[in-house]
């Protein structure tokens, strides 16, 4: 889990570090946190992709240059799924968190038991994310978060695992794999192919397409089936939103 704080005071930028660091040292979970002085310069790097899976966003509402709650719509435009945590000595800007679906306001300073409990509330929401599979690669054993695969492909004996950074191979019977996955976000839709719902971008007749444009085919003699299992996971997701 990644986690970034914009704060322009360093003494409050400290504070919320340590107690960040304090809550998931207690729950054993190990994080990354990133610190900037203003919003600017976060979303400099953001939009650039010099940072990644962001999960978490802490934004001070008054900073020099451009405010957190404008840095809070950037930071929408580039990503749906990243909490935002506004920081902020008065609840002024209220109505915003609304338009950019912000977690929780957090008044200053931030007192620990406040904030252990919006924490809380993220590592339930990232919960999924975290979970991970260990495959034997080029007799290395090789950790896979389950969020990163796109999906995977059996060659005869051979499994290849598409991730959003690279492709793994292992050999494992596909059967295993799925076991292996225990989620129902992926879906095996053919002999050879399993794929993690969340990159299908669309659904044509005989196949998923995905974000990448990769076309997965779709077994012919339960294609209604198969269908009727995304659509039903794009009504969850819709649901949740």
């Amino acid at each position: 889990m990644s986690i970034v704080i914009c704060e322009d005071i360093k003494n409050e930028a400290d504070s919320l570090q340590h107690l960040v660091k304090k809550y998931f040292e207690e729950i054993n979970c190990p994080i990354q946190i990133i610190v900037y002085n203003n919003g600017d310069n976060f979303l400099k790097d953001y939009e650039a992709g010099a940072i990644d899976d962001v999960n978490v966003v802490f934004l001070d509402i008054y900073m020099p240059g451009t405010n957190g709650v404008a840095v809070a719509k950037k930071v929408r435009e580039i990503n749906n799924d990243v909490i935002i945590i506004f920081t902020t000595i008065s609840k002024e800007y209220g109505m915003d968190a609304y338009s950019v679906y912000a977690l929780q306001y957090l008044v200053k300073p931030v007192k620990y038991p406040e904030l252990k409990s919006v924490l809380k509330k993220c590592t339930e929401r990232f919960a999924d994310s975290l979970r991970f599979i260990e495959v034997l690669s080029d007799r290395l054993l090789v950790k896979i978060y389950l969020k990163d695969i796109m999906y995977i492909e059996c060659f005869n004996t051979a499994i290849h695992i598409h991730t959003t950074k690279e492709v793994i191979k292992t050999f494992l019977p596909l059967s295993e794999m799925e076991k292996k996955l225990n989620d129902k976000m992926f879906l095996r839709t053919q002999r050879s192919f399993i794929v993690n719902m969340r990159y299908i971008d669309d659904m044509t007749a005989e196949s998923f397409i995905l974000r990448n444009g990769k076309s997965i085919p779709i077994r012919r003699h339960e294609r209604i089936k198969i269908k009727q299992i995304f659509r039903e996971y794009l009504s969850e997701l819709a649901l949740k939103q």
